[in-house]
């Protein structure tokens, strides 16, 4: 059965096994806080508040609007989303920046690591889904 997915202007938002989400974003799309928060509500509604993980994959070259990099956009959702784990897979060196540099000044209260490379970052997360026990706060992590 092929995932289910919801396209969003920014990005291709897919449950491809339970409690795994991918984020592809679109080559050329610009980064925004609007097209954010849709992409939140595209993974709500995939997976609703059960326990999950996310791998977002961001093209080379992405652009990103300063309102994105200077808010905190998961931090209000603490308690309130069933995110345990992200991923990011980048590639190129500023995305890599801008990506390190948001969650330096706005830390995430689960794992998150970037990576150049898909299937490492794949890896990472689905090792890191092993740990989530169905109704656990911290589930492990």
């Amino acid at each position: 059965m092929p995932p289910r997915t919801i396209v969003t202007r920014l990005a291709q938002m897919s449950l491809t096994a339970p409690g795994l989400v991918e984020q592809r974003f679109h080559t050329g799309a610009g980064l925004d806080a609007e097209g954010f928060e849709e992409n939140r509500r595209a993974r709500f509604e995939l997976v609703g508040d059960t326990p999950h993980v996310m791998l977002s994959i961001f093209p080379a070259s992405m652009d990103f609007n300063l309102n994105v990099a200077t808010s905190d956009h998961f931090g209000k959702w603490k308690g309130r989303d069933g995110l345990k784990a992200l991923a990011v897979v980048v590639r190129d060196g500023a995305t890599e920046g801008i990506v390190k540099l948001h969650f330096a000044y706005y830390p995430a209260w689960f794992p998150v690591r970037t990576f150049n490379n898909e299937a490492e970052a794949r890896t990472w997360l689905i090792g890191q889904l092993e740990y989530l026990e169905p109704g656990t706060e911290e589930a492990g992590l």
